[in-house]
């Protein structure tokens, strides 16, 4: 997923949250675990919540969306085209040739004139780009409450920068045009390839000398291309080089239409292209990013600074000595959903086998029915993806005070090497000897405690 796909993620999510805050508690932990910066773990975080608010397929679809947003495109583009060369050739045999080019290019620079003020005078020029994007999330299939929300976070995120909107939506048409200037002079050429036509000068209050002035004048740009301005004095009696005079008014439509458009298409990619780039996160002093950052400082775990003052660690729990039962006990803590519970199907029958989401409810109870049962092994199953904190911290030392033994498994190790080096640094911080990495090695370490205290 692209970096600017990425913002507008966070930025539904953010906006999802003024109203009602989700459940992050893992998506927090994974988050920070999976990435070293804070904004990538803002966004790390903004990803694991997409599926809650339905962010994922919405955006997913939004490829459909493309494809009916291109088709709605080329009908533009067909009728524009059809609209131009309609104008030139559609009327009669006899063509007007300064008539023919206003006729031609006069739309077009009418509606660059438009962008360009647009783009001057500071507006967005993305109203219509707002209009079509908010029309395809109402169409059937295509809408729904998601597409909104991106929709909404989508035109939040472009408005970070000044003038990305009427870049794109610049962008956007300049390509349209270029592709009807395109089909128009495919359709002039075939017109002047395969039918008669005589390119004439007509008017009834101008004089001939504004004609050659204006043919003059427009041909300059053209000539350097190879496409010469032919001698005006025969056009004007009627005895033009009609031949001559149709390459010209396909010179110019080539220069002035199409050679323009594909100039501005590549200006405008540039500098959009630029714009976003420059998109950023959100301003770190906004007080939601700044409560999301005061969250992922605290899941830091407590680092040795003076290498001179050795770590002091917090007493052990008492441990029951009575004595303890022969069986197994099998718990996973803040694993995700999607983690298969056992993590592996061939573990030996437990005396308990639950998993704790780490609310502090939940973490009493299940540390009561531990002291209860008194297991003779305790296996432990975290997440490896997640980070370790101070809770977590509390709760293994609380746990492991009521078994014989104990062990650990990082569920998920493979897929996250770097989050699990730095589980296996911490637990030797807080002396867990017995780590494991596979859930097969954790099995077999059961059903041999298993059947050496039974």
């Amino acid at each position: 997923m692209s970096r600017v796909a990425r913002l507008i993620q966070f930025q539904a999510v953010f906006i999802a949250e003024q109203t009602q805050p989700l459940d992050d508690v893992q998506a927090m932990r994974e988050a920070y675990g999976a990435v070293a910066t804070t904004e990538e773990r803002l966004l790390e975080r903004a990803a694991r919540l997409a599926p809650q608010l339905g962010l994922d397929k919405a955006m997913a679809s939004g490829r459909e969306r493309l494809i009916v947003v291109a088709l709605l495109a080329a009908g533009l583009v067909g009728l524009l085209s059809y609209g131009l060369v309609f104008n030139v050739v559609g009327h009669d045999r006899r063509i007007n040739a300064m008539a023919a080019l206003v006729a031609v290019l006069g739309p077009h620079f009418l509606s660059l004139l438009l962008w360009l003020a647009a783009l001057l005078l500071g507006g967005s020029g993305g109203g219509l780009a707002k209009g079509l994007l908010n029309l395809s999330t109402r169409l059937p299939g295509l809408g729904g409450q998601a597409s909104r929300l991106l929709l909404r976070a989508t035109l939040a995120v472009m408005a970070r920068s000044s003038g990305l909107t009427a870049w794109l939506f610049g962008l956007m048409t300049h390509l349209v045009w270029s592709l009807a200037f395109v089909f128009t002079l495919l359709g002039l050429l075939f017109a002047f390839s395969f039918l008669s036509y005589q390119l004439t000068w007509e008017t009834t209050i101008l004089d001939g000398e504004t004609f050659a002035r204006f043919a003059r004048a427009a041909g300059r740009l053209p000539a350097l291309f190879g496409f010469a301005t032919p001698a005006v004095d025969h056009l004007l009696d009627g005895h033009g080089d009609h031949r001559a005079w149709a390459i010209w008014l396909l010179g110019c439509t080539l220069v002035y239409g199409l050679g323009l458009r594909l100039v501005l298409v590549l200006v405008s990619g540039l500098r959009a292209w630029r714009l976003l780039k420059g998109l950023a996160l959100q301003d770190g002093s906004d007080p939601y990013v700044r409560r999301l950052m005061e969250r992922f400082d605290a899941l830091q775990p407590v680092q040795l600074l003076d290498a001179e003052s050795p770590l002091v660690k917090p007493p052990a729990p008492a441990r029951n000595t009575a004595g303890f039962s022969a069986g197994l006990a099998l718990v996973g803590f803040e694993l995700p959903d999607s983690q298969a519970w056992p993590p592996i199907a061939e573990w030996p029958p437990a005396l308990l086998a639950a998993r704790s989401d780490g609310s502090v409810a939940d973490k009493r109870q299940l540390l009561e029915r531990l002291q209860q049962l008194q297991p003779a092994l305790l296996l432990l199953v975290c997440n490896a993806a997640a980070s370790p904190d101070r809770a977590t911290e509390r709760f293994l030392r609380a746990a492991r005070s009521h078994a014989r033994q104990n062990a650990l498994l990082l569920a998920g190790a493979a897929e996250h090497e770097a989050s699990t080096q730095r589980w296996q640094e911490w637990l030797a911080q807080i002396e867990f000897e017995t780590v494991f990495t596979d859930s097969a090695e954790a099995a077999a370490w059961a059903q041999a405690g298993v059947r050496a205290h039974g």
